[in-house]
């Protein structure tokens, strides 16, 4: 995949959050990882912090592309990939050392941490925390934050219902708060503006990392990245049509809650291809984006006798291809854009029994988290950032990414993590 131009200037679902960094040892190590490289940070008089940046020049290439591969699920170079996404994966590519490490595991135990270096508080909003993803997401964001040592402070707020009301009452927390920098997924789309325009009068950098915003939100914050869910919506549905040949087919859509912002995205994009290739929707449904909802959901369609061709959804399909599989029965192609490790379990198991079906899944997007939080500190620093940065999303076969499935990954950690499995396991115990 390729884009070029206003292509890279230009979303998804749910799920994460972030702490810190702390102690005067760490901020002699931290300095010492980064360097200068270029990067516009003309901030430095007002906010009084480092011009080290970690960039995509500052670190190991061969690192910095294979963590990128791994992020993508697909070989993209590094060169085509916007700034801002290259600087994230060069953070990333950085092991951890054993003092930030052990902050990592501090600061998941708590809902804010002090550093004890650097002038900005950066502050991460979850809308929901009812899965792995959320927890996998904070853990990815508390990682990228430990590697800059401009960052004195970090603030963990998140819903434990998903409901609106708290979401934007936790936002307005951390405005009062008056911290520097807020990394929010607006699953709610357009609802969360009142918040976002506060804090754009406050002169708080507000981002924006994975589900999207409609047009007319652009200039409420100070960056979107959001995920590619029409790019993928067409990407799947293409892979789909081509595996199952000419024939026309019946397919089913399912989705979280009704109403959120990803569906609205990639269902008409989806739609629009497979409609132009002769293929009708048979089933719509809801999840709640929970295995009780997913496993009801599949049995309600066995139990239908509807001859489904594909199932697209936006989390893992684990629960929907597991009763086809304990039925016997060869499961519908799949694409979901949130696949678990699990995945590989269960189509290891579909393929004993004689049950193969075409899977499909696009990067799982927990690391969008590390976006948000290298987008909101280079805009601080005075780099100059695009108001909104799409960053390339390729749908492969998981029959092709057998590579990514890393011995001792919890199976409930979305596909992929930069995370080691004890630190997807710690991300998972810490909620």
């Amino acid at each position: 995949m390729k884009i070029t131009g206003a292509g890279w200037t230009e979303f998804r679902r749910t799920r994460f959050s972030m702490p810190i960094v702390a102690g005067t040892v760490l901020a002699t190590i931290l300095t010492g990882c980064s360097s200068t490289t270029g990067a516009n940070t003309t901030d430095k008089a007002s906010h009084g912090v480092p011009t080290d940046l970690i960039t995509a020049s500052s670190v190991d290439s061969k690192q910095l592309a294979a963590t990128a591969k791994k992020a993508l699920l697909a070989d993209v170079p590094v060169s085509e990939l916007p700034p801002v996404v290259a600087d994230a994966f060069a953070v990333a590519s950085k092991p951890l050392t054993d003092a930030q490490l052990q902050l990592l595991k501090t600061c998941l135990r708590q809902r804010s941490c002090d550093t004890g270096q650097g002038t900005l508080t950066v502050a991460i909003n979850a809308d929901f925390t009812n899965n792995p993803v959320w927890s996998t997401r904070r853990a990815e964001a508390t990682a990228q934050a430990l590697a800059y040592p401009q960052v004195k402070r970090i603030i963990f707020t998140s819903s434990s219902s998903g409901n609106i009301a708290e979401v934007l009452a936790n936002l307005r927390s951390l405005i009062a708060q008056k911290v520097d920098i807020i990394v929010e997924d607006p699953v709610f789309g357009a609802a969360i503006l009142p918040a976002a325009r506060e804090a754009k009068a406050a002169g708080i950098t507000f981002v924006t990392a994975n589900s999207p915003l409609p047009p007319e939100a652009a200039q409420m914050v100070s960056v979107q990245l959001p995920y590619d869910l029409c790019g993928i919506g067409t990407a799947a549905a293409k892979k789909i049509v081509a595996g199952a040949g000419t024939t026309s087919k019946s397919y089913a859509f399912y989705t979280g809650v009704p109403g959120n912002a990803n569906a609205a995205e990639w269902q008409p994009c989806a739609e629009k291809e497979l409609k132009a290739a002769g293929w009708n929707q048979a089933v719509s449904g809801f999840t709640q984006w929970t295995g009780q909802g997913e496993t009801q959901a599949a049995n309600e369609l066995l139990a239908s006798g509807k001859d489904v061709a594909a199932m697209f959804y936006d989390y893992s399909a684990d629960a929907f291809l597991r009763p086809y599989i304990n039925a016997g029965k060869t499961p519908p192609a799949s694409f979901v854009d949130t696949a678990n490790y699990s995945a590989f379990d269960v189509a290891n198991d579909a393929k004993k029994a004689g049950l193969n079906s075409a899977n499909y899944v696009s990067n799982g997007h927990v690391w969008y988290a590390r976006m948000g939080v290298t987008a909101g500190i280079e805009i601080k620093l005075g780099v100059n950032v695009p108001n909104k940065v799409l960053a390339p999303v390729p749908v492969v076969a998981l029959a092709d990414i057998r590579d990514q499935n890393v011995s001792g990954m919890p199976s409930n950690v979305p596909l992929p993590t930069l995370l080691s499995p004890e630190l997807a396991k710690l991300a998972l115990s810490a909620g």
